[in-house]
């Protein structure tokens, strides 16, 4: 989740620096950086090919991908306004970096 955090500070900087990524996109912009972070790991797989993944790639599936830095992101919970204790919003996060 490091990662996310860092790319997420970068995004509102590069937006404090240049207007034209601030301009109005009809939503909040950190729900809008989230969303496109998890889009990126977006799959649909045959339950087959998971389990082949599963037993065959070292890498964690896009679900996890997604999920696992989410759930530990406290801007990520603010936005979407997820109560602490919810799924999405655990009262204990993990903070790497």
């Amino acid at each position: 989740n490091g990662g996310l955090k860092l790319a997420y500070l970068a995004y509102q900087r590069a937006k404090k620096a240049n207007k034209a990524i601030a301009q109005d996109l009809g939503t909040d912009d950190a729900k809008l950086f989230y969303t496109t972070f998890a889009q990126g790991w977006c799959q649909k797989r045959s339950d087959g090919n998971a389990i082949l993944r599963k037993n065959t790639d070292p890498h964690s599936p896009g679900k996890w991908r997604v999920h696992g830095p989410l759930y530990n992101s406290q801007t990520f919970a603010d936005a979407f306004q997820c109560p602490t204790g919810s799924p999405m919003n655990p009262p204990k996060k993990c903070v790497i970096w």
